[in-house]
């Protein structure tokens, strides 16, 4: 269920999510104060140190729980950051496998400029939007594996050529490396059980913020601007978790770019 929860959330455009992190906790925050806050008072009101009490309680529990959400900021940031740079990687080598392809005899260039160009088009136009639903396409795999059959055909007639089709072989396999490794990244995320310590790590936190002994108007606008904070910390990690499904993540940028500086001049010319 809770992985459910997570999934929903993540499919939110940024803004929603950041809008609904943040108000929820908010309104949890002040509807407590109202509804709960009488209820704990009667255990706690014979107390005559309270605020002091519960600073003590909450000093080293907001230490590790900040530490907590601190380490999951710092994860899902360098996630994305390995995403972006596999995807990157495989953008360049597709930039460089289609200028190698320059040097094959005619007709086999131009159709392995095709077939690079459809596949570079696929990726831009079908995978990453299946990316953005958690889905995986094979219609890339398909697309790399007629580029390979079509090198293996190809018998070059001079020592020189056989080295340059080597190099070439190895490009290619370089991308199909980078495009496995990119499939493997769509379902990266926070381990499921972390997310049940930081929901937990928030209801103590809003716990606590109800047991503190102030005027009812302070104890709003300080309420309120703790959870809002405690909000946007869960945006930040929820909108990062997934590199390749978040609104925030890792887009196709890298191969629009391949696309139209490399490729579009001869797709017009086509």
């Amino acid at each position: 269920m809770a992985e459910n929860l997570i999934d929903w959330l993540q499919s939110l455009s940024a803004l929603q999510l950041m809008v609904y992190c943040a108000l929820f906790l908010v309104a949890v925050t002040w509807a407590g104060l109202i509804f709960v806050r009488p209820f704990l008072w009667a255990w706690l009101r014979r107390e005559p140190r309270v605020n002091e009490l519960v600073s003590h309680a909450s000093g080293g529990f907001s230490l590790f729980y900040a530490l907590l959400l601190g380490l999951l900021s710092v994860s899902v940031y360098q996630n994305s950051e390995r995403v972006n740079q596999l995807v990157n990687l495989e953008a360049a080598g597709i930039a460089s496998l289609y200028r190698s392809f320059s040097s094959y005899p005619e007709p086999l260039r131009s159709e392995l400029e095709f077939l690079l160009r459809d596949y570079t088009l696929y990726v831009i136009n079908e995978d990453f939007p299946a990316h953005r639903r958690g889905e995986i396409n094979n219609g890339g795999s398909n697309r790399l594996q007629l580029i390979a059959r079509r090198l293996a055909e190809h018998e070059p007639g001079s020592r020189s050529r056989e080295l340059l089709h080597s190099e070439v072989f190895r490009g290619f396999s370089d991308i199909s490396t980078a495009r496995h490794q990119r499939l493997a990244a769509v379902d990266i995320r926070i381990p499921g059980v972390l997310w049940y310590v930081v929901a937990i790590g928030a209801a103590i936190t809003v716990m606590l913020l109800w047991m503190l002994d102030m005027r009812f108007r302070s104890h709003l606008l300080l309420g309120g601007i703790v959870s809002f904070f405690l909000g946007v910390m869960l945006f930040v990690i929820l909108a990062m978790d997934r590199p390749l499904r978040s609104e925030l993540g890792v887009d196709a940028d890298a191969f629009r770019l391949v696309y139209d500086v490399v490729m579009r001049e001869d797709d017009r010319a086509s």
